[in-house]
């Protein structure tokens, strides 16, 4: 089932932000670069992007294949938006200081090509970051694998192996590469967000499969307090 990311725009804007500890960490990582230009792929409604640019990277790029995403996406005056694929990075060779993406690496069809375009716009020393979600994490993924078992194993089939990742980033000539994971908990006021499909995952499942989740979490929520978590494992490397 392909996900119409140009219909479902307007519910990410409204429902997906971006994670407090991934900022954190993208910030720390932009500090083992040369400190200039930084490309996100994949940058949807322009979250962690604008993030980027409000810690002080000078010019940020930022990328999605989805029109409507980017027109959801904050104006900022040291943000450039582009309309592009992951596989044809639209840089010189050496341009970038740091190119990363967010729960994005499991959408391009062609990592290798990817990898390899990421490696010839970056400068020697710049940083290449992807934060996926390894198969522990989708396996305890809440509310979203408690209320909508069926996501797991969607889930398996489209994310990427974490040390696939790694040996395809080693064979093309990166260095230094290394991984963390991170996480925060968040309460949970009402089930708007995920009444509208705003996770991909839910946009994969059956309705016979979504309806009964749905009215489950909306029970527990009448019943008292939801918590949710979120996690990322960050997966990075240097070019040489």
């Amino acid at each position: 089932m392909t996900i119409a990311y140009d219909t479902i725009a307007p519910s990410y804007a409204r429902h997906r932000g971006g994670y407090a500890f991934a900022v954190a960490i993208l910030n720390r990582l932009y500090g083992k670069s040369p400190g200039g230009p930084v490309l996100e792929v994949g940058c949807g409604t322009g979250v962690y992007a604008a993030a980027m640019a409000e810690a002080g990277a000078r010019t940020v790029y930022a990328m999605d294949l989805s029109h409507q995403m980017l027109r959801q996406a904050p104006e900022h005056d040291r943000i450039a938006y582009l309309q592009g694929r992951a596989t044809d990075l639209p840089f010189a060779d050496h341009a970038l200081d740091m190119i990363f993406s967010v729960n994005v690496v499991h959408h391009i069809q062609n990592i290798d090509d990817y990898m390899r375009e990421s490696f010839r716009i970056l400068e020697p020393g710049g940083v290449f970051c992807t934060a996926t979600d390894s198969e522990d994490i989708i396996r305890r993924r809440t509310p979203l694998s408690r209320y909508w078992p069926a996501t797991v194993p969607v889930e398996l089939e489209r994310y990427h192996d974490l040390e696939m990742l790694r040996g395809k980033m080693a064979a093309l000539g990166f260095c230094d590469i290394d991984e963390c994971e991170g996480s925060m908990s968040f309460p949970i006021s009402d089930v708007e967000a995920y009444r509208e499909k705003a996770f991909s995952c839910l946009q994969l499942i059956s309705e016979d499969a979504f309806a009964p989740g749905l009215q489950a979490m909306e029970s527990d929520l009448h019943a008292g307090s939801l918590h949710g978590t979120s996690e990322l494992a960050f997966l990075w490397a240097k070019r040489p």
